[in-house]
């Protein structure tokens, strides 16, 4: 989505907003359980403030984006289905439709078909990784009557977001050898899998370390003084890990 954003001519054009929303429908859909035990909820919400048999339109019309996100959870279209959609999405908004009043298109024609080009390449990125669940059941909310779930959603943090942004933080520099760059690589993914793997879990630890021989030691203590680990997901690399990185 942000490499299409670019190429737009203004994020202030009166259509922007319009096409965002509309290129990240061509991208997700809605699972359907959720969306209608909301619309549901919301409907029996608006018969208690006054309205009188309220139509599909004015449910939907009440139901904000955050109320979405909280409440329903969505997945990734099949790759043809997202290609086809956006084609027909830069097909219906790159032409006159696509120009303000004063004649400004939403489009720089150009650099918008050399990036989609460009983006076509990844669109099975955006699948959905099979068989992870991207949506944690925070807990529930009473909402008309009706019992609703509440989501966190992994997927749109930047843990998972420009993920070869954090590649770059992981090596430091170039000149590295063949050895030490796997290595580095290694570490980076170790240490950013421990850190989303805390903050994937509702229950925060002020223990954090990357030192493996010290969680190993902690590890230790804490089962002959607690009969438990106090790192029960930690494991020591085995022997020939420990050469290349560290401890």
């Amino acid at each position: 989505m942000r490499r299409l954003a670019s190429g737009c001519t203004t994020d202030a054009h009166p259509l922007y907003s319009l096409f965002m929303r509309r290129l990240s429908h061509c991208i997700f859909q809605w699972d359907e359980a959720d969306p209608t035990a909301l619309k549901t909820a919301k409907r029996v919400e608006l018969v208690r403030h006054g309205f009188v048999n309220p139509s599909d339109q004015d449910v939907i019309s009440r139901i904000g984006r955050r109320e979405l996100a909280l409440h329903c959870h969505r997945a990734t279209r099949s790759t043809d289905d997202i290609q086809v959609l956006i084609q027909q999405l830069l097909d219906a908004l790159g032409g006159e439709q696509g120009v303000d009043t004063m004649g400004v298109p939403l489009f720089n024609t150009s650099r918008m078909m050399e990036e989609w080009l460009k983006a076509k390449r990844h669109i099975p990125c955006l699948q959905d990784p099979p068989g992870i669940e991207l949506y944690t059941v925070t807990g529930t909310m009473q909402k008309g009557g009706q019992l609703l779930n509440t989501y966190r959603c992994a997927r749109s943090s930047t843990s998972l977001e420009s993920f070869h942004l954090h590649l770059n933080c992981f090596i430091p520099g170039s000149t590295a050898s063949d050895l030490h760059f796997q290595a580095y690589m290694v570490e980076g993914l170790a240490r950013w899998n421990q850190d989303r793997a805390q903050a994937a879990t509702s229950v925060s630890s002020n223990l954090g370390t990357y030192s493996r021989r010290l969680r190993h030691v902690a590890n230790q203590l804490s089962v002959e003084l607690l009969d438990e680990p106090l790192y029960p997901d930690f494991s020591m690399p085995n022997h020939q890990l420990s050469i290349i990185l560290p401890l």
